[in-house]
């Protein structure tokens, strides 16, 4: 991002620009100023004089801002124009409601802190709105909007203090550059050389030169951390005893799994952990993987816990992620998948080569199997290695085994390797910290789930039944040919027809749901609904159109991130919509919906952990009423078979596992799948699921 000022000269003869880019936390990342003499033209040709002091300072900085913020009394509406910007570049001007000085002369202090502000798009490229403006909802976000615009007015005055700045300012054309990298460094940009051909150069003052005095007025303000009256840090509310002593673990451990039962705070405890780590001067720099989902939700969650940490996420484009990495910030929030695709760059970005104080990876079953993605974080240099997940194991032992792995590091990144057996169980027991919602929230309102065996409309069940002939037939003619492919596309189609049939819409699912939901809405509760899929036939889009009545709102992984918040805020505020139909992958992390107290799954999944996931978005702390959880399976088909065998192998792990539900959909065996159809599997190619 950049913040562009324009600075009249107090005799009103020139006027002085400068653009200084920064994080969204305001870090800086580059600083230019250039001038320009007024002479005796009229003031009303200021915009001229604008728009060509904006080229020249954009001609000057690499990489170019995707947002430009400048302030509205500075530049008038109309005074740049589409062609002055960067072609990567979005411009808006900030509009300073109150505290702006009376004098109008806009100099850097005159921006008084903790004004409002609201905004005035200039320019918004298509296709790029969504994080546009969630970059800009981060500087609003911030106690006070304006600074960075102060800190770039006493950069100006600091380099016009520069005696050989100071002797150019005569010149029609000033252009001095300034880069600010780690280390500040004075040098020459490539910005417009002034008529005399002289350039500006970072003149020796007090032993600094230029550019270690910009850096000096343009770093973010030092951070205090909030105390109380008696020293120590205050907190928004009060953490739950167990939730403290997580918290104790976290801070004795530079090596520990956090295993809670979802939704017993997990992330609450590893930001409270960091912040004391932080306030401590144990800790300078933290990296949090999570999934790209949450990575805003960890964002909201340092702002309310950590008020004081500075935090960027990392995303954009290869150019935004290169001064991201850069950023000096305390918390850096990257996705797994862009974790993966930085870590392997060349040359190494900072990801590389730094060693981290912290590391933690975030609903760590992401890395449960050995990957780019698990070796790259793995391979980070780092002191401290914190896991978060409530599901360390989902179907076999090798997936404790390569999360322990992250866990269990030395400094320099090696990778301790461990195998299923004693010697990864007795250091499993040396390195987890689980605790179960029945033993520590034993006031928690209970969660019921019922089973709900529900017959086919006459209409569904004749497409369902030419489905299915038709399916084994396809089936048996491939013959030796035939695959695991082939059964899991026909059970794949099977179950969607039991969502609702494809030619009439008509659904004994949904209409069973809508009756239910018409008594409950009367009483006053809200619900979820869950599909895996997303279609307008048998899914997400389906659902709600079936059960409009209720103004469902709709949440999907194909919304951009600012859609699915604004969906979360309208579910939570607004009484109206009784129903949130949401897909199961991108509803069933991270979400707090306590407002409902029904969940329904319109269909089941093969990984019973992801619908526990899924139905624990409602129930957890905050819940002050029993959650109903309501499966469908529809009588006489394939998902009363596959439930069946579902419920046998749960059995069985239930015994071997404590409370961690395994992936199915890999463990069902080749006679199994095969047997759903009465295809017999030893004439089948050799091929597993």
């Amino acid at each position: 991002m950049a913040w562009l000022r324009f600075v009249r000269e107090e005799d009103g003869n020139g006027i002085r620009a400068g653009l200084f880019q920064a994080t969204p936390d305001g870090a800086p990342v580059g600083f230019c100023l250039t001038h320009a003499r007024l002479k005796s033209r009229p003031r009303s040709a200021d915009s001229e004089v604008l728009s060509r002091l904006a080229r020249t300072l954009f001609g000057g900085i690499d990489p170019c801002p995707v947002l430009v913020l400048t302030l509205a009394e500075e530049t008038p509406a109309g005074a740049l124009i589409v062609d002055d910007l960067p072609s990567r570049s979005s411009f808006c001007r900030v509009v300073v409601r109150t505290g702006v000085a009376q004098d109008g002369r806009g100099r850097g202090r005159d921006v008084v802190p903790n004004a409002k502000v609201s905004v005035d798009w200039q320019y918004e490229q298509t296709g790029t709105e969504a994080s546009l403006r969630h970059l800009l909802n981060q500087v609003l976000d911030n106690a006070d909007p304006t600074e960075p615009f102060r800190r770039a007015g006493r950069g100006l005055e600091e380099a016009f203090e520069d005696p050989h700045v100071r002797a150019l300012t005569s010149a029609p054309g000033l252009a001095a550059v300034v880069t600010l990298s780690s280390s500040p460094v004075a040098g020459e940009g490539p910005g417009q050389r002034a008529d005399d051909g002289d350039e500006a150069e970072a003149m020796p003052r007090n032993g600094l030169t230029l550019a270690e005095r910009l850096w000096a007025v343009l770093a973010a303000p030092s951070r205090r951390f909030p105390e109380s009256e008696d020293g120590s840090l205050s907190w928004p509310s009060e953490l739950m005893p167990f939730q403290k002593d997580g918290v104790r673990a976290l801070l004795a451990n530079d090596r520990l799994l956090l295993a809670d039962d979802m939704g017993l705070g997990k992330t609450v405890q590893a930001i409270a952990a960091l912040r004391i780590l932080r306030a401590r001067r144990e800790v300078e720099s933290c990296l949090v993987a999570a999934p790209a989902s949450l990575l805003d939700q960890w964002r909201r969650e340092l702002a309310k816990w950590a008020p004081e940490l500075s935090a960027i996420i990392i995303r954009g484009t290869t150019a935004d992620r290169d001064w991201q990495w850069k950023a000096d910030v305390d918390v850096t929030l990257v996705s797994y998948d862009t974790l993966r695709s930085d870590f392997g760059r060349r040359p190494p970005p900072p990801l590389r080569a730094h060693t981290w104080d912290l590391v933690i990876a975030d609903e760590a079953q992401r890395i449960k199997n050995r990957n780019e993605t698990s070796d790259a974080l793995k391979s980070l240099c780092r002191r401290r290695s914190w896991a978060l997940t409530g599901t360390p194991i989902e179907n076999h032992e090798e997936e404790l085994a390569s999360i322990l792995e992250f866990v269990d590091h030395d400094d320099v990144g090696s990778v301790v390797h461990y195998h299923p057996g004693v010697r990864l169980q007795a250091r499993h027991r040396e390195l987890q910290v689980r605790r179960k919602k029945a033993d520590v929230l034993p006031d928690l309102p209970p969660k019921q789930t019922t089973k709900v065996a529900i017959e086919l409309s006459a209409r569904q069940r004749d497409s369902y039944e030419r489905a299915e002939q038709k399916g084994i037939v396809y089936l048996k003619s491939l013959g030796a040919e035939v695959g695991v492919e082939h059964v899991l596309q026909l059970i794949t189609d099977l179950k969607q027809i039991c969502n609702a049939d494809p030619e009439t819409g008509e659904s004994s699912k949904l209409a069973d749901i809508r009756e239910r939901l018409q008594q409950l809405s009367a009483q006053g509760h809200k619900a979820l609904v869950f599909s895996q899929y997303t279609s307008d036939n048998f899914g997400v889009a389906a659902a709600a159109r079936y059960l409009r009545e209720f103004k469902p709102l709709s949440f999907t992984g194909d919304m951009a991130a600012d859609e699915r918040e604004a969906v979360i805020r309208q579910f939570k505020a607004n009484g109206e919509h009784r129903a949130l139909v949401l897909s199961l992958r991108a509803g069933g992390l991270g979400l707090n919906l306590q407002e409902a107290s029904y969940v329904f799954h319109l269909d089941r999944w093969w990984n019973p952990a992801l619908e526990n996931q899924a139905e624990d978005r409602s129930h957890r702390m905050g819940q002050h009423v029993k959650v109903n959880v309501i499966k469908y399976a529809c009588t006489g088909t394939i998902e009363q078979r596959i439930d069946e065998i579902l419920e046998r192998k749960q059995k069985l792990f239930d015994e071997l596992v404590d409370d961690v539900s395994l992936d199915l959909s890999a463990q069902l065996t080749r006679e199994e799948l095969f047997g759903l159809f009465g295809v017999e599997a030893a004439t089948a190619s050799s091929s597993r699921p």
